[in-house]
């Protein structure tokens, strides 16, 4: 029998508010950069994990010019509404003048993010994140850069709608900086995304600008749309494909990873038998 869309939103929403079905619609919670850049206001159960185990990112900035990318995660809810999330990015740089891309680590980056509340029917979610990218790696940037973070997500009856807004503190880099091609003095975005319950999948888009770190850097537009599919009560899989709006070279982004959720033995939601 047909669901309605009314229905399907009553499932997404019970399913949420459950914490034994947590693990089965982790596909639910998007993560920066997974698939979109732009993520929800909502962070992971206390006492889980969620691991990024392989969150590959492909760049084409323009021909003959590209950088891949790698960074596993692991995100810890060690608070009520709160999580710590560590990142170790892996950078390959190929810009078509060397007989051998670089390859190196591109820092360490921690951030702590906070749910202020859970989405009522006259309130959004709302999140504020602040971490930290350190200089760790040939490929780092050459200081610490300190960001703060605000998150917002509204859902309504065809779908959710997220906005996102982030802001790096500190002087600006140099253009030759080995981390000043991917950070931002500031980013924006706004994001689209709805789930089909049914087949545990969860289709998205978004607009976001932003401003690199360096004083002679222009506002940069980009446009994405990605897939995040549950395959099984712990493990989740996403892809994306990005484009440059603004002028310049027309750099394309392609992002594929997977993410494991998981807790300590007895926790709501994660049965021994789950796999």
């Amino acid at each position: 029998m047909p669901i309605s869309l009314g229905a399907a939103n009553a499932l997404v929403l019970l399913a949420l508010a459950a914490p034994a079905a947590w693990a089965q619609t982790d596909f639910y919670n998007t993560d920066r950069g997974r698939p979109l850049t732009t993520e929800d206001a909502m962070v992971i159960e206390r006492r889980a994990f969620e691991l990024q185990a392989a969150p590959l990112t492909f760049q084409r900035v323009r021909r003959g010019v590209s950088h891949w990318g790698i960074a596993p995660e692991l995100a810890w809810g060690f608070a009520p509404r709160t999580q710590i999330e560590v990142a170790l990015p892996i950078a390959v740089e190929d810009d078509g003048t060397r007989q051998r891309a670089l390859v190196g680590l591109a820092g360490l980056e921690i951030e702590v993010l906070h749910q202020w509340n859970t989405e009522t029917t006259t309130l959004p979610a709302l999140a504020i994140g602040a971490g930290v990218h350190l200089p760790v790696g040939p490929l780092a940037p050459t200081r610490t850069i300190p960001t703060v973070r605000a998150l917002m997500t509204r859902t309504l009856r065809w779908g959710r709608v997220h906005l996102n807004a982030a802001y790096s503190l500190g002087d600006d880099l140099v253009p030759s900086d080995p981390g000043a091609a991917d950070a931002t003095r500031w980013q924006a975005g706004f994001a689209v995304d709805r789930t089909f319950v049914l087949h545990s999948l969860l289709v998205g888009a978004e607009v976001i600008a932003q401003a690199p770190l360096i004083a002679t850097g222009a506002i940069e537009w980009r446009s994405a749309i990605g897939v995040r599919q549950q395959l099984t009560p712990r493990l989740a899989m996403d892809a994306g494909v990005g484009r440059r709006l603004s002028d310049g070279d027309a750099g394309w982004t392609l992002t594929m990873g997977a993410a494991y959720a998981f807790a300590p033995p007895g926790m709501p939601g994660f049965n021994r038998g789950a796999r």
